[in-house]
């Protein structure tokens, strides 16, 4: 294979690389809090799932949430078992003439903690958004410097180093011509 012939490969190679497009969605995460508050994060509250802490997989062993389930962790922070405790259900009460409370305190406590979550998941979103931006500034500029140094590579290959000296025998000393072609498959 000729210098040019491998620079074209690469020129081919670097571009399906470039415009290929993500076939995966994001993983949404859930979080929530242990029994001792330690925040948690888990992919999916099924067997299989993955449980991290501090963004890293969580050690093995057994964890309580705080709605009382558990959960048994294995390598890699994967999920092994889930437990979950039904209460046993406790005959009804006979009706009482209770006196009916006011809720509007109660849901004007919700609305606000509502309102805050927004805020903070709004500030969070718009972090990411400036992060995935800068991402995308930083991959331009390395795809500009690849495509650069792929034509000086080129050029390079193709540009004679300089007048041949008609003293120098120019046979090739190789005995076989190498394959590069295991490169691009």
């Amino acid at each position: 294979m000729q210098p040019k012939e491998i620079i074209e490969k690469l020129k081919l190679t670097f571009n399906e690389l470039i415009n290929a497009q993500p076939t995966s969605a994001p993983i949404a995460l859930m979080s929530t809090t242990l029994v001792d508050g330690t925040p948690i994060e888990i992919t999916d509250l099924v067997v299989g799932g993955v449980v991290s802490m501090n963004g890293t997989p969580a050690p093995v062993g057994e964890y309580e949430l705080a709605d009382g389930t558990e959960l048994v962790v294995g390598d890699n922070g994967a999920i092994t078992e889930i437990n979950v405790d039904v209460p046993e259900l406790a005959p009804p009460m006979p009706p009482m003439a209770a006196p009916m409370e006011d809720m509007t305190a109660k849901f004007s406590a919700f609305e606000l903690s509502t309102s805050e979550k927004f805020t903070s998941y709004e500030s969070k979103f718009a972090a990411y958004e400036q992060r995935f931006s800068d991402y995308e500034g930083r991959l331009d500029k390395a795809t500009k410097v690849i495509e650069a140094l792929l034509n000086v590579t080129a050029t390079l290959a193709e540009t004679p180093t300089g007048i041949p000296d008609s003293a120098v025998k120019t046979s090739n000393n190789f005995k076989e011509e190498k394959n590069y072609d295991i490169l691009f498959n």
